[in-house]
């Protein structure tokens, strides 16, 4: 998710990091997958040590740190996995990594580069809407762009989640002193070109920032309750507990995470055991091992084997037991899938929307040379009945498409169809 696309910011003149350190690094990396990534058979044309040997000239040549870890995100990335991925120094970061989300929001739909949100009251005075396509960044073909700066720095698990790494989240990052220029399409078909300005941004700083829970009730006494994380802060059981005392009062209920990045699987179980009276099952899981003197007998590789936690329900507060479904997709995340792993699980309703992410598990965390920090994926999930979902996506039963037209519209066709299957299942308005 930390690219970057401006070749400017290769010549800066910074070079803290010896040779030996730059080699160091690139070998921590490669040990630590080797012996901990959980994930190689979803990558059997990778051949890992002839990478390594591939990227120790890379590493040497770089002339800067900011392009030393460039060349280490590259080499990460080959393992396709969204929780294996590497972190520059956050000075680094805050130097040389902007990102632009937070003037406009992008989508691959329909094929095509689409804005679907405009955040900035000077864009959007200056006529940029939503539904929009974006044609050009830089003087450059959008798909071309993406594929060369952005594609090679992007860890994901999946095609969809890829995706939405390349032409959502980081279509735009770049180097903070530079602003991105893209070329626009409206829905009149006149095109016109923006400057968008890049704002420096910690992924492990702010992704898990604001309020984790939001509630509304919508027509019909239906209840809306968007899941915007699952971390396991001081507030999000009171946050929670205090608006379930109003879902109660609800007929029905849809839980939302969509553009949910996660969190501790602790809070998914303790938000879930609020919707049953019967125990559930969370997903189970394994992880490599590595016994030397079973190695030196030619044995291939071993796990350890872990069945799921059993979670029973709550026998002293009320919980919910009217109808409920789930809106997820690409944009559901790690913590998020869990919780659609145990919703489903329970068997307690409908998950409408896109294959989620397809990326979960608990990363192995290493330091770097100069004060950049690594991950590596050492856990491998599995629904209770054996069925993957990590590197495939969670199947939602009723699929909803996004759409040009309804970013145009403003519509959320997930939510229109999260709420009808509501009805059509358990009767009512």
């Amino acid at each position: 998710m930390l690219v970057l696309t401006s070749s400017s910011a290769g010549a800066q003149s910074e070079n803290n990091l010896s040779a030996e350190e730059k080699l160091y690094g690139l070998s921590k990396l490669w040990m630590e997958a080797s012996y901990n990534f959980a994930f190689f058979d979803q990558v059997p044309d990778l051949i890992w040590d002839d990478c390594y040997r591939r990227f120790i000239p890379q590493v040497l040549e770089t002339e800067t740190d900011w392009a030393y870890y460039l060349v280490l995100q590259r080499f990460y990335s080959l393992l396709n996995d969204g929780h294996t991925r590497v972190f520059p120094p956050a000075e680094l970061r805050n130097a040389y990594h902007g990102t632009a989300t937070k003037q406009i929001k992008t989508r691959l739909i329909e094929d095509k580069v689409i804005i679907t949100d405009v955040l900035n009251d000077s864009l959007r005075s200056r006529g940029l809407k939503k539904g929009s396509e974006i044609w050009a960044i830089d003087n450059l073909d959008v798909h071309d762009y993406a594929d060369k700066h952005v594609a090679p720095y992007v860890f994901a698990s999946t095609p969809q989640d890829r995706e939405l790494q390349i032409y959502g989240h980081s279509l735009l990052s770049g180097y903070v002193s530079e602003p991105a220029s893209i070329e626009v399409k409206g829905s009149d078909g006149k095109t016109r070109t923006f400057d968008i300005h890049r704002e420096p941004w910690l992924m492990e700083e702010e992704v898990f920032q604001g309020k984790p829970i939001c509630f509304e009730e919508l027509p019909d006494n239906i209840g809306y309750l968007r899941i915007h994380n699952f971390v396991d802060k001081e507030d999000f059981r009171p946050s929670f507990e205090s608006v379930f005392s109003r879902i109660l009062d609800t007929d029905g209920l849809i839980i939302d995470v969509r553009d949910n990045f996660g969190g501790s699987t602790q809070i998914t179980s303790y938000v879930l055991q609020h919707f049953t009276n019967s125990p559930f099952k969370l997903a189970n899981w394994k992880s490599p091992m590595n016994i030397a003197a079973h190695r030196a007998w030619g044995q291939s590789q071993q796990w350890h084997e872990v069945e799921g936690e059993i979670v029973e329900p709550f026998d002293d507060q009320a919980v919910y037991t009217k109808p409920v479904n789930v809106i997820a997709d690409e944009s559901s995340f790690s913590g998020a899938e869990d919780f659609c792993v145990g919703f489903l699980t329970m068997k307690r309703g409908k998950l409408v929307g896109r294959r989620t992410a397809g990326s979960s598990g608990s990363p192995l965390m290493f330091d770097l040379p100069g004060g950049g920090l690594a991950l590596v994926c050492a856990k491998k999930d599995v629904f209770p009945d054996g069925t993957e979902y990590i590197g495939f996506g969670i199947v939602p039963d009723i699929k909803v498409e996004a759409s040009i037209k309804d970013i145009i519209e403003n519509k959320d066709a997930a939510l229109d169809m999260a709420i009808k299957e509501l009805w059509d299942e358990y009767g009512g308005a």
